[in-house]
């Protein structure tokens, strides 16, 4: 009889407890209400690649998470099709371990195998983050542009279990600067002088003399021109001017590391210029090498020479300069110094 009874309420508590499971609710995926954009409006200077990450805080919400960019159109609410419906060819790496670029390829033909070709909106959003991309190397003259308001656009962001919209997100991109450091206005897209001047040229100088006087020189008589000769082109050439324009040697500088100074090949060296075979843009990506600032967004160079100073003591002079091109061409670089040459000789 006691087998029966307590049977009898295990029964019963198996009933009860298959009962309460059915009556809880089932756990679901989320979008925490604090979720929100950090970044809400978007500015890149169109014509390099453009990647802003973490512009989206998740908060407590559920992942993974699916993000979508919808509704994109002009600010007055017209259609976008330059963004919705035009596709761009644009290069990208084929690897990021082994196989990816690393600074040490020994030709122009080994790099280019490692990348290949896809197609792409300008303005794209990456699905598993949020994070906002915009493609360079690309024509972007149908783009509407600062000081322009722009464009508008809606992210649909979703989980397994909830949906949520985020509306008018801004993207008003800047018109392409071809170089860094640089001289455009980004408003207009035009120079605001022929030169970069001192003050925005990101020289470094040492142990520099003017051959005039003997004294110290600064760099801030040093202006930076970027000469873009031909669009079809892939080549980087340096040059010297003296005060008056002539062409000062470049074998002058003759501590110079002209077979590493850029991830370039086939260098050419003569009374006037050194001119380089390059892979564009420059640099390639933003990965630090030997040819690159120590967080890998600038080339970087250094010309030199050796000369006895006062008393006979050996110095070197040393010319850096930081520097990005962002468009494909024959490029020149030339270092004007406007007040007087260097002085290469011994004391």
């Amino acid at each position: 009889m006691k087998k029966l009874f307590f049977g009898g309420i295990y029964l019963v508590a198996v009933l009860i407890s298959g009962s309460c499971k059915k009556l809880t609710p089932q756990d679901r995926d989320t979008i925490d209400p604090a979720a929100t954009f950090l970044t809400t409006t978007f500015s890149p200077i169109l014509g390099r690649n453009y990647i802003a990450r973490g512009a989206f805080s998740s908060g407590e919400s559920s992942l993974p998470m699916d993000f979508e960019i919808i509704n994109v159109r002009r600010f007055n609410g017209e259609p976008a099709p330059e963004l919705t419906e035009d596709i761009y060819p644009v290069t990208v790496w084929k690897s990021t371990g082994a196989g990816a670029y690393t600074g040490e390829e020994k030709s122009i033909d080994e790099i280019e195998q490692k990348r290949t070709t896809e197609n792409h909106r300008i303005l794209e959003m990456r699905r598993s983050s949020g994070d906002i991309v915009v493609w360079g190397s690309v024509n972007t003259s149908k783009l509407i542009t600062r000081p322009d308001s722009g464009y508008r656009f809606d992210v649909k962001v979703s989980n397994s279990g909830a949906t949520r919209y985020f509306y008018n997100l801004r993207f008003m991109p800047y018109k392409p600067v071809p170089h860094e450091p640089h001289n455009y206005n980004l408003n207009t897209g035009m120079t605001s002088n022929p030169a970069l001047t001192s003050g925005v040229s990101g020289i470094s100088m040492s142990n520099f003399f003017r051959r005039r006087d003997n004294t110290a020189m600064s760099a801030s008589e040093v202006d930076v021109y970027f000469n873009k000769l031909s669009s079809d082109g892939n080549s980087l050439t340096f040059k010297f001017l003296d005060s008056a324009y002539a062409p000062i040697n470049p074998k002058l500088f003759n501590s110079t590391d002209w077979e590493h100074l850029v991830h370039g090949f086939g260098m050419q060296l003569t009374d006037t210029e050194v001119k380089y075979t390059v892979a564009y843009p420059i640099p390639l990506t933003q990965f630090p090498t030997r040819f690159t600032n120590a967080n890998g967004t600038r080339a970087q160079v250094a010309f030199s020479y050796y000369r006895l100073g006062a008393g006979g003591v050996g110095v070197t002079a040393t010319l850096g300069f930081n520097f990005a091109i962002y468009q494909k061409g024959d490029w020149e670089i030339a270092f004007h110094f406007k007040t007087t040459s260097p002085k290469f000789t011994d004391d």
